[in-house]
């Protein structure tokens, strides 16, 4: 025998099965905390990005210690700059909420 479903009790289980309450434009925490690691990747990219030769922000590095021509700065710097730009940024104003 089929139970009937009270319209009350159906509303009620349709708003639990929400998971993250939005922000005014439709962001949930996911977002945010994508976003925020999308910007980190580009921040440590800009830090990698400045050479020690000219007073960068890493002196204290020695085995990456090659000027313009290092690891960091031709190869780490690079990939994390483009990860955090083309990857995270736009992946965290696309991914909705589970």
């Amino acid at each position: 025998m089929a139970r009937k479903i009270d319209k009350k009790t159906a509303k009620g289980r349709e708003e639990r099965k929400q998971i993250a309450p939005e922000t005014p434009i439709g962001l949930t925490s996911r977002n945010y905390a994508l976003f925020g690691a999308g910007i980190g990747l580009i921040l440590l990219g800009f830090l990698f990005l400045t050479s020690p030769t000219f007073g960068g922000a890493f002196p204290f590095i020695h085995p990456f210690r090659a000027g313009t021509n290092g690891f960091l700065t031709m190869t780490a710097a690079p990939v994390l700059l483009v990860l955090g730009y083309c990857v995270f940024v736009p992946w965290s104003i696309i991914a909705k909420a589970k």
